[in-house]
């Protein structure tokens, strides 16, 4: 009795702790996903030099990821930027005259699109959770936020065991060795599923710059970043890049728009046919509606934070149920529910 007292409280504390400090909690999440992808590049370097130790390899790698992202800000970076300012006065031009046409038609919408109106249109997180929910969300900034989250992710990725061992010495000593085996799992699910979104998202923007670029597009390197960075949310970041792409037809010939918003499609579902199959449906078997509304429910409680982050944390979530719930008090094996 008194064991199942301990343990209602502790569940009740769980969700109050989950919904004044949610954010805090999926910048937390956001570091650990930091710390997947990087310890999975620890130990690629590891298996190519196996007599490095992990303290150095875990210098090698973070020098590696410095190098590859000062080369591609030398290389792109002042691109992308000029390319970006551009694009996005060609963007509020071309939505200016949509929607003149839409409110022609009787549709009424802003005739402006400016990014401040899209952000003062997104309710303050303390509206939903209280000023205890907006402590990151508003009094750092995103530049502090990414900070902390990478900072914090290269400290997890160092000695993720440390960690691990500290949330599992919490619980009764006979619970921890299964504890570490489903954490284990948890830990290769959202390396996996993270790696290979990564993988899906370097195509998507390859192919996407490629398309435009042979179109000859002035916003191709633009307009593919955004479409590879969107593919990382599942479902609604393709819809969210063909906007952007969509404007830009705005003013271009018929024939270069139809080959461009056909390519873009053919892409899409390449990805979506051919590639996800290939790279994620086997480390990850996510149901399309489940995630859907699972994302929907995320942006809803948590807005752009949630939806950028739900598919992984959804992911996680069906390992712990599988594991700790069909495994473990139903008895049944996780892979006759797959």
């Amino acid at each position: 009795m008194a064991r199942a007292i301990f343990l209602a409280f502790i569940g009740l504390l769980a969700l109050v702790v989950a919904a004044f400090y949610a954010h805090i909690l999926m910048l937390v999440f956001a570091a650990i996903l930091v710390a997947a992808v990087l310890d999975a590049l620890i130990g690629l370097v590891m298996r190519l030099l196996p007599v490095l130790p992990r303290a150095f390899a875990v210098v090698v790698t973070l020098v590696l990821v410095v190098v590859l992202i000062a080369l591609a800000a030398i290389g792109g970076g002042v691109t992308v930027v000029s390319q970006f300012d551009a694009l996005s006065s060609a963007l509020a031009e071309a939505w200016d005259m949509v929607a003149g046409q839409l409110n022609d038609w009787g549709l009424p919408v802003a005739q402006t699109f400016e990014v401040t109106d899209i952000v003062e249109a997104i309710p303050e997180p303390q509206t939903i959770f209280g000023g205890a929910g907006a402590v990151l969300g508003t009094g750092f900034g995103l530049i502090s936020n990414l900070v902390i989250v990478f900072l914090t992710g290269i400290f997890l990725a160092i000695d993720p065991g440390r960690y691990r061992d500290g949330l599992t010495v919490l619980l009764p000593v006979a619970a921890r060795p299964r504890a570490r085996e489903v954490l284990g799992k948890v830990g290769a699910t959202l390396q996996h599923w993270l790696v290979g979104q990564l993988i899906l998202m370097a195509i998507v923007g390859g192919l996407t710059t490629i398309l435009l670029f042979a179109m000859g597009l002035s916003y191709a390197l633009t307009l593919g970043l955004i479409a590879g960075l969107l593919n990382f949310i599942p479902f609604v970041g393709p819809i969210l890049a063909f906007v952007p792409i969509g404007l830009s037809m705005i003013g271009q010939d018929w024939t270069t728009a139809l080959i461009v918003l056909g390519g873009y499609t053919l892409i899409q579902q390449f990805d979506a046919n051919v590639t996800t199959p290939l790279i994620q449906d086997r480390v990850v078997n996510l149901a399309p509606a489940l995630t859907i509304v699972f994302l929907l429910f995320m942006g809803v409680a948590l807005g752009p934070l949630g939806v950028t982050l739900g598919t992984p944390l959804l992911a996680a979530l069906r390992v712990l149920v599988l594991e700790l719930y069909v495994r473990d008090v139903l008895g049944d094996t996780p892979e006759k529910v797959d």
